[in-house]
C-alpha cells in the first residue's frame, strides 16, 4: 500500500514530540478531548499501545492466542512513564523498520494484513493523540494535510461503522465529505482499493460493520467541508460539536448521525 507520506517519518517526528511534551508538563493535567485522561493516563496509554503493536510486528503474530504472551507494565508514573514511553516508541520504530511491509499480521481489522496496515495504523494513532496533549497544554499542532487526508481515508475504511455506539440512531442518509486543502483529482475507486485519499468521499451507506464509500465528488444528502486536519478530529469527536473550521451543508441530523454512529471505546 503505497501512502501519500512516509509512514516510518512520520512515525518517528509524532513520537519524539509526543515523547518531549510528555517530559516537559505536569504528568497531572488533564486531557479536554479525552474527558477523564490526564497527561500520565495518555502517556501510559501510548506506550501500551506501541508495545502492543511492536510485539506483534517483531514476533510476527498471525494468530489471536499468541496475543496472550504480550504483556505490558502497570502503574507506572513519572520517570519510570517516561522510561516506557521512549522504549516502547524505539521498539515500534524498529519493528517496523526491520519488517517487510507485506509480512503477514494478527489485526482486529480482519485477515491478510500487513506490516503496511500496521505502519498506517500507528501513524494515525500518534498523529490524533499528539494534537490531544499538544491541545491540552496550549501548544498547537496541525497534522499534516497529506496524513490527516489518509486519516479520514482509514477512518471510513476500518473504523466507520465498525461497532454500532449503544443507542445511536441510523445514519439515514448519504454523506460527501470534502477536504479543502487537497489538489489531487478524484478518482472513483472502492473502499476495497488500496488507499488513495484524494480529497473527497462519498459515503451511500453505513450499516454494522463498515461503511459503503466511493472517493469522487458526488452530492449527499449532507456534505461536511473543510480542511483536511480539521475533518479527520471532527471525524474522532475531538473538536466539539461544531467546531470552527467544519461546515455543514444539506441535513445536519444525517451529518449529526454519522459522526455518532461508531463506538469509538
Amino acid at each position: 500500500m503505497e501512502l501519500p507520506y512516509d509512514p516510518l517519518g512520520v512515525l518517528q517526528t509524532n513520537g519524539i514530540a509526543f515523547i518531549d511534551l510528555v517530559r516537559s508538563h505536569d504528568h497531572d493535567v488533564s486531557i479536554p478531548s479525552c474527558p477523564g485522561w490526564t497527561i500520565g493516563s495518555i502517556a501510559d496509554h501510548q506506550a501500551d499501545v506501541w508495545t502492543f503493536w511492536s510485539r506483534v510486528v517483531a514476533d510476527g503474530i498471525t494468530g489471536r492466542g499468541a496475543l496472550q504472551s504480550i504483556e505490558a507494565p502497570t502503574g507506572l508514573t513519572g520517570d519510570l512513564l517516561l522510561d516506557w514511553l521512549s522504549a516502547s516508541h524505539n521498539a515500534l520504530y524498529s519493528a517496523l523498520a526491520d519488517a517487510p511491509p507485506d509480512q503477514q499480521v494478527w489485526s482486529w481489522a480482519g485477515s491478510d494484513l500487513d506490516v503496511s496496515w500496521v505502519r498506517r495504523r500507528m501513524v494515525h494513532e500518534s498523529s490524533v493523540h499528539l494534537w490531544d496533549l499538544a491541545n491540552a497544554v496550549g501548544d498547537p499542532y496541525e497534522i499534516p494535510v497529506e496524513v490527516a487526508a489518509d486519516g479520514i481515508d482509514e477512518f471510513l475504511m476500518h473504523f466507520m461503522g465498525r461497532t454500532r455506539g449503544e443507542g445511536e440512531m441510523k445514519v439515514g442518509g448519504t454523506v460527501h465529505l470534502h477536504c479543502t486543502d487537497t489538489t489531487t483529482a478524484a478518482s472513483n475507486t472502492s473502499d476495497t482499493d488500496a488507499a488513495d485519499p484524494v480529497g473527497e468521499w462519498f459515503v451511500s451507506s453505513v450499516k454494522e460493520p463498515n461503511c459503503t464509500f466511493t472517493r469522487e465528488h458526488r452530492k449527499g444528502d449532507a456534505a461536511v467541508r473543510g480542511r483536511a486536519h480539521d475533518l479527520l478530529l471532527w471525524l474522532w469527536r475531538r473538536n466539539g460539536e461544531k467546531p470552527s473550521g467544519v461546515e455543514i451543508i444539506g441535513n445536519d441530523v444525517v451529518a449529526r448521525r454519522f459522526r455518532a454512529y461508531s463506538d469509538l471505546g
